[in-house]
């Protein structure tokens, strides 16, 4: 069987954390036997077709811009236009690629733009069609009456729509998505990689010592992911803990501001800025850590989190999207509420100063992952609704 994924996001070369999670469920696929085709965007010195991993990937020409930018940062006038050039090629691109090579199913990472091209294309060339829905390509444009109709339209005709939280399933229900199209399939992780061993390599490389506690956060540096926030409260904490370290795994257009503040409040030797680390290197991260910390405004599912959890890590991380599907207040770690700077650091005090609650946390968290989010289970989910609508 031939499946096309046609994402806003897939890793720019091997070892791209961006769109990390599309490349592994693809790379699933190819495992499983099946041929796996990508169309998605073009950006600067990478090349417009290639295998990675057995993965075919065809990347389109589009006005893109000079400096790579994840589409859901696009605003004003010029990036619109972009979006319309995106938009185009994409169509005539992925038209061209099914109908070249006789795909059987067409999934999209995301509801606009990219499953909205895809039902379209799949409607002209009677393939199924699933979409998966992640957080921010609804909660983004959810009060908006444009977007509503094109996010509406594009679930109602696809053959499934995939949520990846119970949040993003009621979200999708509140805007009219015939309830037969919602299927919820969570996101998952490699559990034989993602395990809670104690790696002291990390701890080493950067000087924190058995004595320190290592507060982590892996993500996308910038407001929405309430990294400042952050900041703040880890200066209050510090001024409480002389043991207590934060190591800030990741990059984004509030790298410099968070590490002028870091300087302003006197915490260089305190904050680490690991930087953008290569996904086969990222669960080192986690295993050297003792607390992982995600105060986001929005999110759906975040992946992070979940490979936090099958590392044997507490979690303090906000009330928002799917979070609090995976994180269990007071058994696996704290949810607090976004944007409270005083909630996030009574929480993460609480866990700096009781080891026993952090252990009983993390095998809580541990359990939780074990029984709900092995990748192995998601892909054989995945291949029967592929089998299904493709009749085999």
């Amino acid at each position: 069987m031939k499946i096309c994924l046609v994402p806003t996001m897939f890793p720019k070369y091997k070892g791209d954390y961006y769109g990390s999670f599309i490349f592994d469920d693809a790379k699933m696929l190819v495992n499983k036997g099946f041929e796996v085709h990508v169309v998605t965007q073009h950006n600067t010195g990478i090349p417009y077709e290639e295998i990675m991993d057995g993965i075919h990937v065809h990347r389109f020409r589009w006005m893109k811009p000079k400096k790579f930018k994840a589409l859901v940062h696009f605003k004003g006038l010029i990036d619109n236009f972009r979006l319309v050039t995106y938009l185009i090629s994409l169509f005539f691109n992925l038209m061209w690629i099914i109908k070249k090579l006789d795909i059987d199913i067409i999934h999209a990472h995301s509801v606009v733009p990219t499953g909205l091209i895809g039902v379209i294309v799949a409607n002209i060339v009677r393939k199924p069609v699933f979409i998966t829905v992640h957080g921010m390509d609804i909660t983004n444009f959810e009060n908006n009456p444009f977007f509503k109709r094109l996010i509406r339209f594009s679930l109602n005709n696809c053959n499934k729509a995939v949520a990846v939280s119970m949040d993003l399933s009621e979200k999708m229900e509140k805007l009219e998505i015939k309830e037969d199209k919602i299927i919820v399939l969570r996101n998952a992780i490699d559990t034989k990689r993602f395990i809670p061993l104690k790696n002291r390599k990390i701890r080493n490389y950067y000087g924190v010592n058995d004595k320190d506690i290592l507060i982590l956060f892996v993500g996308y540096l910038d407001t929405f992911k309430g990294v400042f926030e952050l900041m703040n409260s880890f200066h209050e904490i510090n001024k409480k803990n002389v043991n207590v370290k934060l190591m800030i795994v990741g990059e984004g257009p509030k790298n410099n501001e968070l590490k002028k503040i870091a300087s302003r409040l006197c915490l260089e030797t305190h904050v680490i800025f690991a930087g953008k680390i290569s996904p086969s290197d990222i669960h080192e991260y986690y295993q050297s850590s003792d607390i992982f910390v995600l105060p986001s405004h929005t999110e759906g599912t975040p992946l992070v989190v979940i490979e936090a959890m099958a590392c044997g890590l507490p979690i303090v991380a906000s009330n928002v999207g799917g979070i609090p599907e995976i994180v269990i207040n007071n058994k696996n770690g704290f949810i607090i509420t976004p944007q409270n700077e005083i909630e996030l650091i009574s929480k993460v005090q609480i866990l700096v100063k009781n080891q026993s609650l952090r252990n009983k946390f993390a095998d809580k968290s541990i359990e939780i992952i074990n029984t709900e989010f092995d990748n192995d289970i998601k892909v054989e989910k995945l291949i029967n609704l592929y089998k299904n609508a493709a009749g085999r």
